[in-house]
């Protein structure tokens, strides 16, 4: 059996094909684009934290009393707007160097890692929560060790902290950022690293200060 095509049908369907195929090579163009675009973005944050945190320094820090929201909780830096440079945030061993940004939303997560909301600040006794993508800035956490330095500079000074334990932990064991496991810093990333899709677990990672940090640090650290 012979099937005809007739021309008028395939002039009718040939704009249409036209469309599919410039929407295709469209979709294709936006993917291809997107790892590209993140990165440039994840850059130009480090970029432009790198001269908020030098001005930062040329400034001396001026003591404020910090009045906590919840009684026997730090102050949240409520005043602070997400996605603005908190600190510069450093693993030397790992070679990790990022600016800190305020928040953990999506959008400050792509470009760096962020300081958890309501948690501990710089240069104070509170456990200083800071979250990262797994794929991206945090991905070399896979190889951190114990004893490893991590180092919070900010205009309060800099501060030193030495890697205690990893764990893994359930993604609503929120209680690992309490303030009582303070003065320290948690590190909090999606694992296992290479799992496609939603990542099961949260890998934690707790770090306390050094002797010399300890005898520094304050109950109510001034913000910038």
């Amino acid at each position: 059996m012979t099937i005809r095509i007739r021309g008028a049908s395939l002039r009718r369907a040939g704009p249409i094909l036209l469309i599919t195929q410039r929407v295709t090579l469209a979709a294709g163009l936006c993917l291809s684009c997107w790892p590209l675009f993140v990165s440039a973005e994840s850059l130009w944050a480090q970029l432009s934290g790198e001269r908020e945190l030098a001005a930062m320094a040329a400034k001396p820090a001026v003591p404020k009393v910090q009045e906590a929201i919840i009684p026997g909780k730090p102050a949240a830096s409520a005043t602070r707007p997400r996605g603005s440079v908190f600190a510069r945030f450093e693993i030397p061993r790992l070679h990790l160097s990022y600016a800190l940004l305020e928040g953990t939303d999506d959008r400050t997560l792509d470009k760096s890692i962020g300081h958890v909301e309501g948690t501990g600040l710089p240069g104070g006794t509170g456990n200083i929560g800071i979250a990262g993508h797994r794929h991206t800035h945090f991905r070399k956490l896979e190889w951190i060790r114990r004893g490893d330095d991590i180092v919070l500079t900010s205009a309060q000074g800099q501060f030193r902290y030495k890697v205690e334990w990893a764990r893994l932990f359930k993604p609503g064991d929120v209680e690992v950022l309490d303030i009582s496991n303070g003065p320290a810093v948690t590190l909090i990333t999606c694992f296992p690293f290479e799992y496609v899709g939603s990542a099961p677990l949260r890998l934690i990672i707790r770090a306390l200060p050094d002797s010399d940090t300890r005898a520094r640090l304050s109950p109510n650290p001034a913000q910038s």
